[in-house]
Parts: C-alpha cells; structure tokens; sequence
C-alpha cells in the first residue's frame, strides 16, 4: 500500500505541519523541566501518528504504543502505560509512550480509564504522547496535563504536492488537474489521498467530483439560531474550523435571524466569548476555548425570546476583504521587510518609515511598483 510504502521516514518528509512538528520537537528537549504530556491534535490522516514515529527513529527512542484496540479501563491503562512509565529498558536505551484516540476514553467499559491516566502522567519517569482527533473530547482532567500541540488540516497544495512525488515514482499517467482533484477531494486527509490515488491508478479518469466543505458549519449556525438549546454547542464539535472562525460566522449571520430586541444580548454573549479568545491566544490556555464556544453557541441560542427569521446563511465578509487586499498586503510586507534589513529594526517599527521610504527608493532598493504603491 501507498501508505505504508511511502510513510514519511525523516522530518523533511512530513508534509504542511512545520509549526507542528518545530512545537513537538521543542517539547521532547524540554521534557524534564515540565513533565506535562503531549496531546497531539487534529483530524485523521494529516501526519500525528507518523510525526511520533519519526521524532523516535531521529532522535533514537524506543516507543510503547497503547492503540485503539485496546481496552481503557483503569487495570489495563496502568498495565501497559502504567509498567512502561517507570520501569527502564534493558539496554537503557530511552523511550516514548504513545496512547492514541485518548479522545475515546470514556463509558463504562473503560471506568477509572481517565484518573489512572491523570496519575501516571503525574508520575512517568519517561514523556508521554496522546493522539486524538479533537481536543474538546478528551478529558478535561487529562487536558489540565498535557501540552496540547494542533496539527491543522493539510491545505491541498501540500498534499498534491506528496501526490506528485509518488505518482511520477509509481509512473502513474496523471494530470496537474486531477491530482488536485484527489488532493480536494481528500479534505485534508493525506492517507485518503494516497489511498484513492492507488485505487484510481488503473482508471485515473474516474476521479469523482468534489465535496460540498461547507454545509456542516451552515448546518450547525442553523441550530444555534433555531433551537434555543444549550446543546447546539455539541453541532460545532465535528467542524473543522477554529472557536475564532467559528465567532466570525455566527457574528456575520446573527443580525440577519434574529429580532432587533435579540441582538443586545446575542451580542453580549459574542463579545463574552471573544475575550475568552483573546485570552486564549495571550497566555495559550487553550482551555479557555470550551468557555468561548459555550458562549458563542449555547449562550446565544438560549438568548433568543422572539422568532427566527429565515434567511440565507453568507461565509464571513472578512474573508472577502482579506481577499480584496492581499495584493496590498503583500506589496506592503515586502517594503517593511526591506526597511527593516536596511535600518536594522523590526518589521513594526518599519511601518513607521511608510511615509519617507518613497523618496529614498534606491537606498531601500524598493521595486517600481512598490514606489507605485507608496505614492
């Protein structure tokens, strides 16, 4: 299988997780200092499990690895995590203990799973890994002791990119068009790529159309507006969009459901929520983000006293500005990424100069349409 065949085997091989795996990294040398777990986020396919194999191989760990076959119940979790956590390898040789799906420890099946967790991590002589799909489903005792670390969904260049490779080493006859058509079609999982690029390779032609990616979040803005429940905040847990999206959403689409009288406190409960965000991002408690989405999702449907008018639901203006100005943008970044190599400075204090860089053009070897722009 292509998955198997071409898993990644050195860091340079895993695609569109830099930020990800630069934070991984930096938390196995500093493992020590803190003993906090790592709790490695995102959806399926886009290079966790892969990420914890390589980061052992380059840095010569041995893994112990507790997966989604096994039970999670408080005997079998200290059995095998618990013994592995203390006791040291015969050649002395250093390890790392990997509990994959941990957003699936939970019922009757796998009771005590979730405090003998709690304590091992508290006591392991060794670092810990947990692998999970989406953060808000795991524990929030478990939570309170990991590092949590996002790997977003892969953005389709970068899996069309690893199609590329592979397809021109299998000598599969594919077209630029219908490798970003897989690698669309994929949502942001790379091992269904690979996986519909092998079952396509006898008939590339039969690449199917893509997905609608947009009706879940339209699905689930519906039930905040309609419902007037605290359990619409459950419709946002499968969606793959940030708390900080998902607000801009909702903030775009709330004046054109709801009545005059609504809105004061819908507002309320949204600008709640944003201070829960801002605080996210200043101290990176992720924690705080189940208080924002409580808010923004529960706090505003059970705000409503009057009717909900019907309407068509629209993705946030702020994206279509952020489209309509990233010419501008771009040609802004490169000036102050030349003034601030001129003189020296960051690029905030750059954007001081703005003004005077016109007429120093040459020194700051600036292009013509960057004098164009600055006139």
């Amino acid at each position: 299988m292509f998955v198997e065949k071409y898993r990644p085997k050195t860091f340079s091989d895993i695609a569109g997780q830099k930020a990800g795996l630069k934070e991984l990294i930096s938390w196995i040398n500093t493992w020590g200092t803190d003993k906090k777990a790592c709790l490695l986020c995102g959806p399926s396919g886009n290079g966790k499990t892969t990420s914890v194999y390589v980061l052992a191989d380059e840095m010569n760990f041995d893994i112990v690895e507790m997966n989604a076959s096994d039970k999670r119940n408080a005997e079998v979790i200290e059995k095998i995590v618990g013994n592995a956590s203390q006791t040291y390898t015969l050649d002395g040789k250093k390890k790392i203990i990997v509990l994959d799906e941990a957003d699936n420890i939970y019922g009757t099946a796998d009771r005590g799973g979730v405090k003998a967790l709690v304590k091992i991590i508290s006591e392991t002589r060794f670092p810990i890994i947990l692998i999970a799909n989406e953060y808000w489903n795991v524990s929030p005792r478990i939570r309170e002791q990991c590092k949590m670390i996002r790997y977003p969904k892969l953005r389709y260049p970068s899996i069309a990119k690893v199609l590329r490779g592979i397809a021109k080493k299998e000598g599969i006859h594919v077209s630029d068009s219908q490798i970003i058509t897989l690698a669309k079609n994929s949502e942001g999982n790379l091992r269904a790529a690979l996986n519909d690029l092998e079952n396509y390779r006898e008939d590339i032609d039969k690449i199917g159309t893509l997905r609608d990616t947009k009706t879940s979040i339209f699905h689930a803005i519906a039930k905040v507006f309609n419902r007037k429940s605290c359990d619409v905040r459950e419709a946002f847990w499968n969606i793959d969009k940030s708390p900080d999206e998902i607000l801009l959403w909702i903030d775009e689409n709330l004046p054109k459901s709801y009545e005059k009288r609504d809105l004061c406190e819908a507002y309320q409960m949204l600008s709640k929520a944003d201070i829960y965000l801002a605080r996210t991002r200043r101290r990176q408690q992720y924690k705080l983000w189940g208080y924002a989405m409580d808010l923004m999702s529960s706090g505003v449907s059970v705000v409503r006293k009057g009717t909900v008018t019907f309407a068509k639901f629209s993705p946030p203006a702020y994206f279509t500005k952020l489209a309509r100005t990233k010419a501008e943008r771009t040609i802004k970044k490169s000036i102050t990424t030349k003034i601030s190599k001129k003189c020296h400075c960051s690029t905030k204090i750059a954007k001081q100069y703005l003004p005077l860089a016109k007429h120093f053009g040459e020194y700051f070897e600036l292009e013509e349409k960057e004098i164009k722009f600055l006139k």
